[in-house]
């Protein structure tokens, strides 16, 4: 019997023999597992579900003051549907003082063209595109003209009817001034016939010197009226001239008063018909339509009457039937590991996890630059990630709504255990052996 010692060594050598061997084996394994497994790398990020032709935003570039709403939140549109109607009462008593003073211009214009053309008849018939306007007034602006043309013209007449009267007067004159002017000429013709007959008889000596002298001075007097007749006669005339060019004046001035008022009024209708134009765009524009198929949200309309602002967003249009993707949210440390082409998983945080299934995308694009989210005033860079197939099973029964959340998986080279475990100390050691 060996003795008690002996006894007691041999008891105590084998359990640590055995708990250093299982030591070993359980950090052996665990050191060959830590280097020699390989784990699927993966950037995390956090995204929402996005149309691909984002959501449509329902604005005016006019406003107005709302008169009938169409469309709330949750209703269904077609593109071209009426979503609202603004008051346009407004607009349209704009529009018709617009126009009626547009037909005055008209009136007018078409009154001075025809003084312009030395017209005897104004033939003024109401225009088209004024049968809105009240016929009573329309015939009243027609008449007015009318009767100023009709008296515009009567005054002139009245003035040229005048001058034409002083002409007729001038011309009798002139008939008394020719008549005298006769009848001294063939009284001159005696005077020198008696003359000639009497200086004959002087030169014989058969009459007195006096009688010739006589005679000569009755011919220079003859000459003398008739030459003062001859002199009233050339200022008649001349009066005439002046009188007729008086006439022609009266219808030039009247001419070119008509073509001075008529460039004026030009300016006056090209501003109107300009602003006509504009009035009846915008009536146009009082039917706010659906610019896609889609359902209503964020409507900002709720009561009739409000005042919208012009480019105001009203309400906002999300597409229905339209492909996805998701827009992910990367962290800026971790951005150097994300590229476009790569490899994504989908996880859907708003569906049952056991049965909705991961589903596989691709990154499509990367921002240039970081963005900022103004709550929580973060940065990141957004990444668009497009599933590869929305109609896996488990997934064509549900209904992806934009605005969902998504896990996003950016998987990344495969790594060892080791290297996460040694990953954060190794950062820290670069960082403290840096410091100064």
């Amino acid at each position: 019997m060996p003795p008690p010692d002996q006894t007691h060594k041999w008891s105590a050598t084998w359990p640590t023999v055995i708990g250093m061997l299982a030591v070993l084996t359980l950090f052996g394994g665990m050191g060959s597992w830590a280097v020699g497994t390989q784990i699927a790398g993966a950037v995390v990020a956090t995204g929402t579900v996005q149309v691909v032709t984002d959501r449509q935003v329902v604005q005016h570039p006019d406003g107005g003051v709302v008169g009938q709403i169409l469309a709330q939140d949750g209703d269904v549109v077609q593109t071209g549907d009426v979503l609202l109607r603004f008051d346009d009462t407004f607009l349209r008593s704009e529009l018709e003082i617009v126009d009626r003073q547009l037909l005055e211009i008209f009136a007018r214009r078409t009154r001075l063209e025809a003084e312009r053309d030395g017209l005897e008849v104004l033939d003024l018939q109401p225009p088209d595109g004024f049968a809105h306007l009240d016929p009573d007034w329309i015939a009243s602006q027609l008449d007015g003209q009318t009767n100023l043309f009709t008296a515009r013209l009567t005054s002139l007449r009245q003035e040229t009817d005048q001058l034409n009267e002083q002409i007729g007067q001038i011309d009798i004159q002139i008939s008394g001034l020719t008549a005298q002017l006769a009848a001294l000429n063939e009284e001159l013709e005696l005077v020198n016939a008696e003359l000639v007959d009497q200086t004959a008889l002087l030169e014989k000596q058969l009459v007195s010197v006096k009688r010739v002298n006589e005679l000569k001075k009755s011919r220079a007097r003859l000459g003398g009226e008739i030459g003062q007749l001859e002199a009233q006669s050339g200022e008649a005339q001349a009066q005439i001239s002046t009188i007729r060019i008086e006439i022609l004046k009266l219808g030039n001035q009247r001419r070119e008063a008509a073509i001075g008022r008529l460039r004026d009024l030009r300016y006056s209708e090209i501003e109107l018909v300009e602003r006509q134009l504009s009035l009846r765009e915008r009536l146009s524009r009082m039917e706010v339509r659906a610019p896609a198929d889609g359902v209503i949200f964020g409507s900002s309309v709720r009561t009739e009457k409000a005042v919208i602002r012009p480019a105001d967003p009203m309400m906002f249009i999300v597409p229905r039937d339209r492909p996805v993707h998701v827009s992910a949210r990367v962290d800026p440390v971790h951005i150097d590991e994300v590229h476009s082409g790569q490899v994504a998983s989908l996880h859907f945080s708003s569906f049952d996890q056991r049965k909705t299934p991961e589903i596989s995308g691709t990154v499509q694009r990367i921002s240039p630059d970081t963005m900022l989210d103004e709550h929580s005033g973060l940065t990141y860079y957004e990444a668009i990630v497009t599933p590869d197939d929305m109609s896996a099973p488990g997934l064509d029964k549900l209904e992806i709504l934009p605005g969902m959340p998504v896990e996003v998986f950016l998987k990344t080279e495969d790594r060892t255990p080791l290297s996460y475990l040694l990953k954060p100390l190794t950062d820290y050691f670069r960082r403290a052996f840096r410091e100064s």
